[in-house]
Protein backbone atom coordinates (compact mmCIF):
# COMPACT_ATOMS: atom_id res chain seq x y z
CA UNK A 1 0.00 0.00 0.00
CA UNK A 2 1.53 3.36 -1.09
CA UNK A 3 0.68 6.71 1.30
CA UNK A 4 2.20 9.88 1.29
CA UNK A 5 3.78 12.35 3.17
CA UNK A 6 5.27 15.61 2.60
CA UNK A 7 5.56 14.87 -1.77
CA UNK A 8 6.77 11.43 -0.27
CA UNK A 9 5.18 8.15 -1.40
CA UNK A 10 6.11 5.55 1.06
CA UNK A 11 5.14 1.66 0.54
CA UNK A 12 4.25 -0.73 3.59
CA UNK A 13 3.40 -4.66 2.48
CA UNK A 14 0.37 -5.17 3.31
CA UNK A 15 0.98 -8.30 4.72
CA UNK A 16 2.61 -6.16 7.53
CA UNK A 17 -0.20 -3.21 7.36
CA UNK A 18 -2.31 -3.21 10.58
CA UNK A 19 -4.62 -1.12 9.99
CA UNK A 20 -5.82 2.61 8.66
CA UNK A 21 -7.13 4.69 11.37
CA UNK A 22 -8.29 8.29 10.86
CA UNK A 23 -6.11 10.88 12.81
CA UNK A 24 -7.69 12.87 15.37
CA UNK A 25 -5.54 14.00 18.07
CA UNK A 26 -2.35 12.85 19.79
CA UNK A 27 -1.45 13.82 23.18
CA UNK A 28 1.98 14.65 23.61
CA UNK A 29 4.28 12.89 26.10
CA UNK A 30 7.01 14.58 28.06
CA UNK A 31 10.49 12.85 27.42
CA UNK A 32 9.88 11.93 23.79
CA UNK A 33 11.81 12.25 20.91
CA UNK A 34 10.63 15.33 18.49
CA UNK A 35 9.13 12.49 15.90
CA UNK A 36 7.09 10.93 18.15
CA UNK A 37 3.73 12.94 17.88
CA UNK A 38 2.18 11.52 20.91
CA UNK A 39 -0.53 9.07 22.00
CA UNK A 40 -3.97 8.76 19.63
CA UNK A 41 -6.35 6.42 21.61
CA UNK A 42 -8.45 4.56 18.83
CA UNK A 43 -11.17 2.20 20.21
CA UNK A 44 -9.52 2.09 24.04
CA UNK A 45 -5.88 1.24 22.18
CA UNK A 46 -3.40 3.49 22.45
CA UNK A 47 -1.37 4.84 19.40
CA UNK A 48 2.06 5.63 19.68
CA UNK A 49 1.91 8.12 16.59
CA UNK A 50 5.08 8.96 14.68
CA UNK A 51 5.31 12.55 12.76
CA UNK A 52 6.41 10.72 9.65
CA UNK A 53 7.74 13.48 7.59
CA UNK A 54 10.06 14.65 10.63
CA UNK A 55 11.18 10.78 11.48
CA UNK A 56 12.19 10.22 7.33
CA UNK A 57 13.38 13.75 6.26
CA UNK A 58 14.44 15.47 9.60
CA UNK A 59 17.05 17.39 7.66
CA UNK A 60 13.86 19.29 5.81
CA UNK A 61 11.69 19.58 8.02
CA UNK A 62 11.05 22.72 9.01
CA UNK A 63 8.38 25.34 10.11
CA UNK A 64 7.23 26.13 7.07
CA UNK A 65 6.86 22.48 6.32
CA UNK A 66 4.89 21.49 9.44
CA UNK A 67 2.68 23.80 8.55
CA UNK A 68 1.81 22.21 5.48
CA UNK A 69 1.01 19.26 6.81
CA UNK A 70 -2.30 17.98 6.25
CA UNK A 71 -2.26 14.52 8.30
CA UNK A 72 -5.50 12.56 8.15
CA UNK A 73 -4.35 8.83 8.60
CA UNK A 74 -2.00 6.88 10.57
CA UNK A 75 -0.91 3.54 8.92
CA UNK A 76 -0.34 0.72 11.61
CA UNK A 77 2.80 -1.33 11.38
CA UNK A 78 2.06 -4.56 11.80
CA UNK A 79 0.83 -5.82 15.23
CA UNK A 80 2.65 -3.40 17.01
CA UNK A 81 0.94 -0.04 18.62
CA UNK A 82 3.05 2.34 15.92
CA UNK A 83 1.53 3.94 13.42
CA UNK A 84 2.88 6.48 10.89
CA UNK A 85 0.86 9.91 10.18
CA UNK A 86 -0.02 9.74 6.42
CA UNK A 87 -1.77 12.43 4.48
CA UNK A 88 -2.96 10.53 1.76
CA UNK A 89 -3.62 7.13 0.80
CA UNK A 90 -2.60 6.53 -2.86
CA UNK A 91 -3.23 3.14 -3.55
CA UNK A 92 -2.71 -0.56 -3.37
CA UNK A 93 -0.54 -2.86 -6.14
CA UNK A 94 0.79 -6.10 -6.04
CA UNK A 95 4.03 -5.94 -6.14
CA UNK A 96 6.88 -8.76 -7.88
CA UNK A 97 10.45 -8.94 -6.49
CA UNK A 98 11.41 -8.05 -9.80
CA UNK A 99 9.53 -4.33 -9.09
CA UNK A 100 11.94 -3.95 -6.09
CA UNK A 101 15.73 -2.45 -6.10
CA UNK A 102 16.29 -4.54 -2.88
CA UNK A 103 18.70 -3.02 -0.49
CA UNK A 104 21.45 -5.75 0.39
CA UNK A 105 23.02 -3.79 3.40
CA UNK A 106 20.77 -2.39 5.71
CA UNK A 107 23.62 -1.40 8.16
CA UNK A 108 23.06 2.00 7.28
CA UNK A 109 18.79 2.20 6.79
CA UNK A 110 17.42 -0.65 8.18
CA UNK A 111 14.24 0.41 7.95
CA UNK A 112 14.89 0.82 4.10
CA UNK A 113 13.87 -2.83 2.13
CA UNK A 114 14.06 -1.84 -0.80
CA UNK A 115 13.10 1.21 -3.64
CA UNK A 116 9.51 0.24 -5.95
CA UNK A 117 11.51 1.13 -9.21
CA UNK A 118 8.41 2.53 -11.41
CA UNK A 119 7.56 4.98 -8.46
CA UNK A 120 10.95 5.71 -7.04
CA UNK A 121 9.60 5.12 -3.57
CA UNK A 122 10.55 3.82 -0.12
CA UNK A 123 9.60 -0.11 0.65
CA UNK A 124 9.27 -0.14 4.52
CA UNK A 125 11.27 -2.69 6.43
CA UNK A 126 8.33 -2.66 8.89
CA UNK A 127 10.25 -4.92 11.07
CA UNK A 128 13.44 -3.19 11.70
CA UNK A 129 11.37 0.24 11.79
CA UNK A 130 9.30 -1.39 14.76
CA UNK A 131 12.56 -2.17 16.32
CA UNK A 132 13.98 1.34 16.04
CA UNK A 133 11.12 3.01 17.17
CA UNK A 134 10.84 1.09 19.69
CA UNK A 135 14.63 2.17 21.11
CA UNK A 136 13.53 5.93 19.89
CA UNK A 137 15.93 5.76 17.32
CA UNK A 138 15.16 8.32 14.28
CA UNK A 139 16.57 7.35 10.49
CA UNK A 140 19.59 10.01 10.94
CA UNK A 141 20.75 7.97 14.78
CA UNK A 142 21.36 4.95 12.45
Amino acid sequence: MFFDVAGLTIAVPLVELGGIHNFTKATPLMGKPDWFDGVMLHRDEKINVVDTALWVMPEKYNDELKESLNYQFVIMLSNSNWGLQAETLVDTVTLQPEDVKWIEATSKRPWLAGLVKDRMCALLDVEALIELLNNGINVQQV
